[in-house]
């Protein structure tokens, strides 16, 4: 016996089935943007996934008196996008009076710079006068009790500004703006691992790294402050 199906049956089946294919369309499409959302939450440098994992260095050049405490992901860094982040390498300190390390510094025409120079110098310098301090602290003993990196008197982010106002021009972030802002990243990081330093002798090497990352960046500064610019950094 065959069972007549009405008209009005058939348009509600439709329905049914057209909500069974909404539905199904909506899932697939919530899934595909909980695997595009957490793609996008692990995005690190140079395809570090990891969080909480300490940084391997690989690449162009390899810094032993690199911090150890980096975060792969550069999770625990001030300024995320330097050399490490694009290059997964770790630039060498630049002895002072070198020059070859980069081989030239960027185009910024005078005024610019004269003008970052002269809002940032004094809060820089204030900076770079702590952190040279934290050695008699150190050989106190009482480094345990050094402010934290995170405290303004470092003027980390001042003299990323600083780095930045002689090194980047309106539209390109260039390579020694990368470098530069890994060696002030080192500087944050030196400074914490003093602080939780196992014993003054690693208290004092992590100072020590400081410093040469410290004169680094006022190195690759210095060859851009011309006389129309003003007077150079005093390296420690």
């Amino acid at each position: 016996m065959t069972m007549m199906i009405s008209s009005e049956d058939m348009k509600t089946k439709q329905r049914s089935n057209a909500m069974d294919s909404i539905s199904t369309r909506r899932q697939w499409y919530r899934q595909c943007s909980a695997v595009v959302a957490s793609a996008a939450m692990t995005v690190s440098p140079m395809g570090a996934t990891a969080a909480g994992k300490l940084v391997e260095y690989r690449g162009e050049f390899i810094n032993e008196g690199a911090s150890k405490s980096r975060q792969m992901d550069n999770s625990n860094v001030v300024f995320v996008q330097d050399q490490y982040y694009v290059t997964a390498s770790s630039p060498p300190f630049i002895p002072q009076g070198d020059t070859s390390y980069p081989e030239k510094m960027p185009f910024v025409a005078s005024q610019p710079r004269r003008d970052v120079l002269e809002k940032y110098r004094q809060r820089v310098q204030r900076g770079i006068d702590l952190l040279a301090s934290l050695e008699g602290e150190i050989q106190k003993g009482d480094y345990k009790s050094i402010l934290a990196a995170e405290a303004p008197e470092y003027s980390i982010r001042p003299l990323g500004l600083l780095a930045a106002g002689f090194m980047a021009s309106d539209s390109t972030v260039p390579r020694q703006l990368y470098i530069a802002r890994w060696y002030i990243n080192e500087i944050y990081l030196d400074i914490n691992d003093i602080k939780s330093a196992p014993s003054k002798e690693a208290a004092l090497a992590s100072h020590a790294n400081a410093i040469k990352a410290l004169n680094s960046v006022l190195g690759m500064v210095n060859r851009s402050i011309t006389s129309k610019v003003g007077d150079p950094f005093v390296l420690l």
